[in-house]
């Protein structure tokens, strides 16, 4: 591209808002149309009145050093930098003054800077899907379907497998490998990392998240976490932020995790609420069990060595550490230390009553 200055009008409508502050799949509309200048393009973006004639509006902004200056609108964020250089081709090629687009002006800086009044005998068409405007409700949901499906593009053609790309949303700033798997209904967000040989199996939100090499993940909820190498989580998992997931570990349906490390090769298969944890490894946690952080008013942790096994419907009450090797007895409530290689056991001695006369479902002679 020869040498360029961008100015970006900033474009207010009633039914709409800002839409240079208006977020399409991750990033601003500003945003986009900056990436449409590409990164050696200095832009400034600058409020714009409709009622203003743009050379007045802009010619002070212009870059006297810059051969041209292109002027692109916040509300068409769809406009690719292939249509911005070929715009500015055309004013190379035709010695033009002023190229005018659909939607946005390519001027020569020294025109700019000295014309009085802006005048153009023609319009040049270039890929019009580029200027369509985000005036309207309905127009910004087309314009959000239309980048949703480029984006989808440019990861299918780096090698990323979708199998249903009408249900499958990737935002802007998303990195995937290739060779991952995207299965129908995921939805990935904000500055997720899916790495090489990931299997995203049904209706996933990710947000935030690295997912490892190898993992696989189903009808999970997953917020600003690390999960490590060939770890398995869901169905209906929920992974709240701050949470490292290590390597060949196994986080089942129906398990919360909070703020928490779990260490390599652990299982919490069911059912079960980790919060503000410290795991070690190839630890086992049982159905039902109960990481007990709070007491209505501070958070607390708990810190567990490796190779624990916690039996099913226990209740681990923090602050407390249960160190390598221990194992609590199902439906224990815990709220002291465990030594290494201890049973821990805390519930109530089971008590049986044959003769008891309030059992109403007791055979009847």
């Amino acid at each position: 591209m020869e040498s360029v200055f961008g100015i970006i009008l900033k474009v207010h409508y009633e039914s709409v808002g800002d839409t240079a502050a208006t977020e399409v799949l991750g990033k601003t509309m500003l945003d986009w149309v900056k990436l449409s200048l590409g990164e050696e393009v200095t832009a400034v973006a600058v409020d714009y009145d409709e009622k203003t004639e743009i050379p007045a509006q802009v010619k002070h902004y212009a870059d006297a050093g810059k051969k041209y200056t292109v002027v692109l609108f916040s509300d068409t964020p769809l406009i690719t930098k292939k249509t911005v250089t070929d715009a500015v081709a055309v004013a190379e090629n035709g010695n033009l003054n002023v190229v005018k687009m659909t939607r946005g002006y390519v001027f020569r800086t020294a025109f700019l800077t000295s014309c009085e009044k802006l005048y153009t005998d023609s319009t040049h068409y270039f890929t019009e899907e580029d200027f369509l405007t985000a005036s309207t409700p309905h127009n910004l949901a087309l314009i959000t379907d239309v980048m949703r499906n480029r984006i989808l593009r440019y990861h299918a053609d780096r090698g990323v497998r979708f199998s249903d790309l009408g249900t499958t949303v990737v935002e802007g700033d998303v990195v995937i490998a290739a060779g991952a798997k995207i299965g129908p209904q995921n939805i990935l967000k904000g500055k997720t990392v899916i790495k090489d040989g990931v299997n995203l199996l049904y209706s996933n939100v990710l947000e935030d998240a690295i997912i490892g090499e190898g993992a696989e993940i189903n009808s999970s909820r997953i917020y600003r976490s690390y999960i490590g190498e060939r770890t398995t989580v869901g169905p209906f998992a929920y992974i709240r932020p701050d949470s490292i997931i290590g390597p060949d570990c196994r986080i089942g349906d129906f398990v919360e995790i909070k703020k928490s490390i779990i260490g390599a090769g652990c299982k919490v298969s069911h059912l079960s609420y980790v919060g503000d944890c410290e795991m070690g490894e190839k630890c086992n946690i049982g159905c039902g069990v109960v990481f007990v952080n709070y007491d209505g008013k501070d958070k607390f942790r708990t810190k567990v060595g490796n190779r624990v096994f916690v039996g099913s419907n226990s209740n681990i009450i923090a602050p407390m550490v249960i160190e390598d090797g221990a194992f609590i007895a199902a439906g224990s409530t815990l709220n002291q230390d465990v030594p290494a290689g201890s049973l821990a056991i805390a519930r109530a001695r089971q008590v049986n009553k044959p003769e008891w006369l309030g059992n109403k479902f007791a055979p009847k002679e």
